[in-house]
């Protein structure tokens, strides 16, 4: 046999001998001081040296370090909210409105909002964020009103004109006077929204209008008393609730003006029955 046949076989003895391999001898018995049952776990095994498994070890010790456990308890929650941001008070929260929007946030609706968020647990990023949501969607609601309200306008227009035909005019008209009449400025800006299109509203303003109309047709043929029936009952009202009111004071200058005042407004209101 020769020395290089010699040398091979040498070497293939010690690779297939536990003395004669290269292996480390400080990992040989690494597990010898483990209990059968352990030192044959799935998860031991895995491993073929104590370096291996000890890595592993401090690894998932850092990541379980950095998790948040899930809270059971309201104190375990409050605790939770708190190093996640939340003030400690709904009071604490900053709700910045943007600058032409602050009709259209209501005081006593953003301190709810703000009870809600702080019940939930939210940050002042999350409050943030959701305040610029609502923000955007009320100004994109603004931008498209206009479109919105003409359309609406042509939609009852169409309908009203098909159910009152010639009279279309006449009953718009009728409908304008009246709001001239009893329409305050809260009424007024009301008709300049939705509610303005709604041709159930339309149609009850026009027929006020055409008793004011019919009012004041009667009023001119009658006694000249240019007031309408409702305006008569007020004001006759107003003279019987104020016991020193020219017309209970017989001696007084302008009791007999009061007087006939008075006839003509029960005139008014009772059509002269």
């Amino acid at each position: 046999m020769s020395e290089e046949q010699a040398a091979t076989e040498d070497q293939a003895i010690q690779d297939t001998t536990v003395l004669g391999s290269d292996s480390p001898s400080d990992n040989l018995d690494w597990k010898a001081s483990l209990s059968s049952e352990l030192a044959n776990d799935p998860t031991i095994t895995q491993f073929k040296d104590v370096e291996s498994l000890a890595k592993t070890v401090v690894h998932q010790q850092k990541q379980m370090g950095s998790r948040i456990p899930i809270p059971k308890t309201d104190e375990e929650y409050k605790e939770l909210y708190g190093k996640l941001g939340r003030p400690d008070d709904p009071t604490g929260y900053e709700t910045k409105i943007p600058e032409g929007m602050e009709a259209y946030f209501n005081e006593n609706a953003v301190n709810d909002f703000k009870n809600i968020a702080h019940e939930i647990g939210l940050n002042q990023n999350q409050v943030n964020a959701l305040m610029d949501y609502q923000s955007r969607s009320m100004q994109q609601e603004l931008d498209t009103q206009p479109a919105m309200l003409s359309a609406q306008k042509e939609q009852t227009e169409k309908e009203l004109k098909s159910e009152w035909g010639v009279e279309y005019d006449r009953n718009i008209r009728a409908a304008q006077r009246a709001l001239q009449v009893y329409g305050d400025p809260e009424i007024l800006e009301l008709m300049n929204t939705t509610a303005g299109n709604n041709p159930a509203v339309v149609k009850l303003f026009a027929r006020l209008g055409a008793e004011v109309t019919e009012d004041m047709t009667q009023n001119t043929q009658n006694n000249n008393l240019a007031v309408s029936r409702l305006d008569a009952q007020d004001e006759i009202s107003q003279v019987f609730s104020n016991n020193n009111h020219p017309y209970f004071q017989p001696t007084h200058p302008e009791h007999l003006a009061a007087v006939e005042r008075v006839r003509q407004l029960h005139e008014k209101v009772h059509g002269g029955k």
